[in-house]
């Protein structure tokens, strides 16, 4: 059973049941399994995941093995979970979290004025070690324990004892002094990271426990994403994406709209990663690596959503000498207007941007072939020239151009796109074809004032009717949020990989960002914003999936956990009913 307090996920079960909650900090990322254990451990540049099986705390409370069916609570929130089993002794529980810097997992298990007997159990964990010790080195890990146990080599587990509480901290790493520190503070680290959920400022807007549970999680799938490697400073889209570790310019831009006010430090730091990206011509990859070289070069959005960004940043802050930061020997002003110039290179005489090639995917939705005029693209082309008109608004010439240039977009793309048949943008259009289908990423022409307000109306009523599951029930596949696109895409050859299949990936599933962006367009026409939020969350949690994933739908796997751009969740949040993009 779910429920919902103080901001905290909470689930009741047995003890043998799984909860599985996904935490991730500077250097690492883990998957703990509401049984007081991990599924998973990555770490920052390393190939693959760490634990090929499990790692298991096996618990016995005055010298009683702790049945698995007994009652338990798992409650979840920002970097910890705790879970707490019931016995006719007392309680025992075990609480699982992260800081926000060390490279480890902590543990804590407590008992009251039981006495425990605990078997640390990980096939993955080797060491020679022999003699009874607090602290085991091992070939490829390290263990701190506040109580003395025994590693046997041959079992790859550490057995130990002891009254009412013990503290773990457990890192596949080498010992270090950091990690030393962390654990002789273990008490203090515990603190900072309950402090960190407790100094989350909840907006108004927020009016039940499951929205604030909602509006946590989302906040926090942001914040954990960060990653420090060198000087590489910015935000992972996802625990899936560590190796390499990269930031998209995509992902990065909706992953730090609920940060601009708490975190603007955090949002400087990834535009300045973000700008390492950009050559000399101004093209932009779909992602920056760690070592500052391209992850699959040259796409349509990215350049657009640098502009954004850096748009957005300066109006949350004031900081318009950012322009005048230098990177890489070009300031931040001059990467913008090389972006820009290199977009209108690629336009035609319409204004808008053309995507030459049949196969052409480089955009968000990277397995459909989206060749031509492209709905999404455009709206982002037009609010990245609209961003550029103020940020340079005392260059006159220049501002002008620009305007003349949003303008020029703005009409073609009503001209164009629009199907008044329909009631709203198409997909994309070419000289050969046109899809039709209504795709979730054109309510970006709402969001951005490309639609004036009836034809906005229009696109959100068909949205409403088409995308929002609940309302459709042609799809067949019952309630789960809101589809990105419906029907699914004509032809078989329009994608490829995950997408060729319907209802999967960019063909129908439910993409957390897109839903938040498309609740947010709606609240700013008072319409229902809170039930798409609200029926992804559901489904989200109704299935395990206790932090925000990528997508999902009834008939296709779930996407990467801990997506940071599902954080655009709480965004809607911070800003319903309030013209962000105005």
């Amino acid at each position: 059973m779910i429920s919902f307090e103080n901001g905290k996920t909470v689930l009741r079960g047995k003890y043998y049941e799984a909860a599985k909650y996904d935490m991730s900090n500077e250097s690492v990322a883990v998957q703990a399994d509401g049984k007081g254990g991990l599924t998973s451990y990555r770490v920052a540049n390393h190939p693959g995941d760490m634990l090929c099986s499990v790692l298991s705390l096996d618990v016995a409370a005055q010298g009683k093995r702790l049945s698995p069916y007994l009652p338990k609570t798992v409650e979840m929130v920002g970097r910890k979970q705790k879970i707490t089993i019931k016995t006719n002794e007392g309680d025992v529980s075990v609480t699982t979290f992260l800081s926000k810097d060390t490279s480890g997992v902590f543990f804590l298990i407590e008992g009251g004025a039981l006495s425990l007997d605990l078997c640390f159990n990980c096939r993955d964990a080797k060491s020679d070690s022999t003699q009874k010790t607090p602290i085991v080195e091992g070939q490829n890990f390290v263990l701190y324990s506040s109580v003395a146990g025994d590693w046997v080599k041959e079992n790859d587990c550490f057995y130990l004892s002891a009254n009412g509480t013990i503290e773990l901290l457990f890192s596949f790493g080498k010992p270090s002094e950091e990690l030393s520190s962390a654990f002789a503070d273990f008490q203090g680290a515990l603190a900072a990271c309950e402090a960190e959920v407790n100094g989350v400022l909840i907006p108004s807007s927020v009016q039940t426990e499951e929205e604030k549970a909602l509006y946590l999680s989302s906040y926090f799938t942001a914040l954990q994403n960060h990653k420090t490697v060198g000087e590489f400073s910015a935000f992972v889209a996802g625990i899936n994406y560590l190796d390499p570790v990269r930031t998209y310019y995509r992902d990065s831009y909706f992953t730090v709209l609920p940060l601009l006010r708490s975190h603007p430090e955090l949002v400087r730091e990834e535009l300045l990663t973000l700008a390492k990206g950009v050559t000399e011509e101004g093209a932009c990859p779909s992602a920056v690596k760690s070592d500052f070289t391209a992850f699959w070069g040259d796409h349509y959005d990215s350049p657009s959503f640098f502009v954004m960004e850096v748009y957005d940043y300066v109006v949350a802050t004031g900081d318009r000498a950012f322009l005048n930061v230098a990177v890489n020997g070009v300031t931040m002003g001059e990467k913008i207007k090389r972006v820009l110039a290199r977009l209108a290179s690629l336009t035609d005489e319409s204004g808008l941007i053309y995507k030459e090639g049949v196969y052409n995917k480089r955009d968000w939705a990277d397995e459909v072939n989206r060749s031509g005029y492209v709905t999404f693209v455009e709206a982002l082309y037009y609010r990245a020239l609209v961003a550029a008109s103020h940020l340079f608004a005392e260059d006159k010439p220049l501002s002008d151009s620009y305007k003349e240039r949003a303008n020029k977009v703005k009409a073609a793309v009503n001209s164009i796109l629009f199907d008044e048949e329909k009631g709203y943008y198409v997909n994309y259009k070419n000289k050969y074809f046109t899809e039709g289908n209504l795709s979730v990423d054109t309510v970006f022409a709402v969001l951005f004032g490309v639609a004036d307000e009836q034809r906005s109306k229009s696109v959100l009523g068909a949205m409403e009717r088409l995308l929002e599951t609940q309302n459709n029930k042609e799809q067949e596949g019952g309630a789960f949020g809101v589809m990105c696109v419906y029907p699914p895409y004509s032809l078989p050859r329009a994608a490829c990989h995950k997408s060729s299949r319907l209802f999967d990936y960019h063909n129908g599933a439910n993409w957390c960002y897109l839903t938040a962006m498309y609740a947010y367009a709606k609240s700013l026409f008072g319409m229902d914003w809170r039930t798409p939020l609200l029926s992804t969350f559901r489904y989200m949690t109704e299935h395990g999936y206790f932090t925000p994933i990528e997508y999902f739908s009834p008939c296709c796997p779930a996407g990467s956990a801990l997506q940071a751009w599902s954080a655009a969740m709480a965004f809607v949040f911070d800003r319903a009913g309030e013209n962000f993009f105005e």
